[in-house]
């Protein structure tokens, strides 16, 4: 078959993000869905999330060739298996290709949700731009992804490139994953929430105190906030991109990449914290490894890892 559809799908922490792609690289449809918190609800959120895209684009169940998952968390994508994943517990020692196969009865292929977002953004986005480059996504947790030489780097199961469990304090905060110091604790949209609300004390006239009188604390609400020149707001972004710029100095030592690309939701924010990851790197990478990099978000925004499993699923089926 020369023309097909592929759906993929990002399973987060938060959310179900979803396209449908056609052979040809053309974005069909996108939606997002809530993750849910138990193993039943995000299955059936799947399904709603494959209906959801099928109707968008007008296409039936025939026109699908195979799915895509990206998952978040440490999978084993040749046994079809998501071994621990920390912002989706309900997922341990999940077959999830096993699972979706028989809830859907297409052909389903695991990759790691950052891998994901690699694939998506060398195949439509702006790591095409590059050979040797780094992403970061952002959001309830950090994942991450290299390109070296043209080529992604996924290791041996395809867990690799696990930036957010990359230590930043020894003695620090306590991640989900049970380590201490974890960078997705300081540079996360989780972060960003946890910050916020441990400092909301020392800003008794922020407009964020007002907002959440009504509504959960979110990190879109800070960024929203930020927009407006809240003082916390901006001291919270400005803490983020401080973390981060350490984490990703560590990065730029080992990989001394052209690119580093920022994805994910809390990516949308960037331009309140990617000034201090820049001075940061500069202040802490060394010489020779820190210049010239071309620092920019994903093309595709939330929907890159998506993509990308759609990619994945592409080239598999």
């Amino acid at each position: 078959m020369d023309y097909f559809m592929v759906i993929g799908l990002d399973i987060g922490g938060t959310n179900i993000k979803g396209v449908i792609v056609d052979s040809n690289g053309v974005l069909r449809a996108q939606t997002k869905v809530s993750t849910g918190t138990d193993i039943d609800e995000t299955e059936k959120n799947i399904l709603q999330c494959i209906t959801l895209l099928q109707e968008l684009s007008h296409t039936n169940k025939n026109d699908v060739e195979a799915i895509g998952i990206g998952s978040a968390g440490a999978i084993d994508k040749n046994k079809g298996i998501v071994i621990t994943s920390p912002n989706i517990p309900w997922w341990k020692h999940y077959t999830v290709v096993q699972r979706l196969h028989e809830l859907t009865g297409y052909k389903i292929f695991l990759e790691n949700d950052a891998n994901c977002a690699v694939f998506g953004e060398l195949w439509i986005g702006n790591g095409n731009n590059f050979k040797n480059w780094i992403m970061l996504t952002l959001g309830t947790g950090i994942g991450g992804g290299a390109v070296i030489n043209g080529v992604p780097y996924t290791g041996k199961a395809g867990s690799a490139m696990e930036f957010g469990h990359t230590t930043i304090d020894y003695n620090g905060i306590v991640c989900k994953c049970g380590r201490k110091g974890c960078l997705e604790c300081y540079g996360s949209a989780s972060a960003v929430v946890n910050f916020t609300q441990s400092h909301l004390e020392l800003y008794p006239d922020s407009s964020i105190n007002k907002r959440i009188s009504t509504q959960p604390l979110t990190a879109k609400i800070v960024y929203e906030e930020a927009t407006k020149g809240d003082a916390l707001a901006l001291y919270i972004f400005n803490l983020i991109g401080t973390y981060l710029g350490i984490g990703i100095a560590n990065l730029v030592n080992i990989f001394n990449p052209e690119a580093v690309i920022l994805g994910g939701g809390l990516a949308n924010a960037s331009d309140f914290f990617l000034p201090q990851i820049i001075n940061n790197v500069q202040a802490l990478a060394l010489d020779g490894l820190k210049e010239n990099i071309h620092y920019s978000t994903t093309r595709y925004g939330d929907f890159t890892a998506a993509i990308g499993a759609a990619k994945y699923a592409s080239d598999n089926k």
